[in-house]
């Protein structure tokens, strides 16, 4: 059997002791839309890294240089890979055609949005653990959680 494809590339923003949580407009259909990490859908023969990048720029006009791979997470029978990045100032403006809301949240609101089933995914709060035990610097290792 095929290992699953990353299907896409979601990036966590640390400000301060924050982190970027955003609302994403397109949900699947008859589906609330939730909290996740910004990012979206690999283009075809597009790296990874590139795909961050490029959603970041669209969903928030940021440009970031430096960016860490954090990890892969599994989410509905696919791989979706996470880089991190710490972010000098708060973003308060977004694309309102992709985004609905976005929100700076402390790890322990994360972890409660989470249990409260508002959460996209559900690896939002292990994949902002990961990154905070990597120091939030320097390139981590590729790993993949269930």
């Amino acid at each position: 059997m095929a290992e699953p494809t990353i299907r896409t590339v979601r990036c966590i923003l640390r400000h301060e002791d924050r982190f970027l949580l955003v609302m994403h407009r397109y949900t699947r259909r008859g589906r609330r839309a939730r909290w996740g990490l910004p990012g979206g859908h690999v283009e075809a023969r597009e790296r990874y890294e590139d795909t961050a990048r490029r959603e970041l720029r669209e969903e928030l006009g940021v440009a970031l240089v430096e960016l860490r791979e954090i990890g892969d997470y599994r989410f509905r029978g696919a791989l979706h890979r996470v880089f991190g990045a710490e972010h000098a100032s708060p973003i308060l403006r977004f694309r309102r055609a992709e985004l609905l809301k976005i929100a700076w949240r402390r790890l322990d609101e994360i972890a409660l949005l989470r249990d409260r089933g508002l959460l996209h995914a559900g690896y939002e709060v292990q994949a902002v653990s990961d990154f905070l035990a990597l120091g939030g610097r320097g390139p981590g290792p590729a790993k993949v959680r269930l």
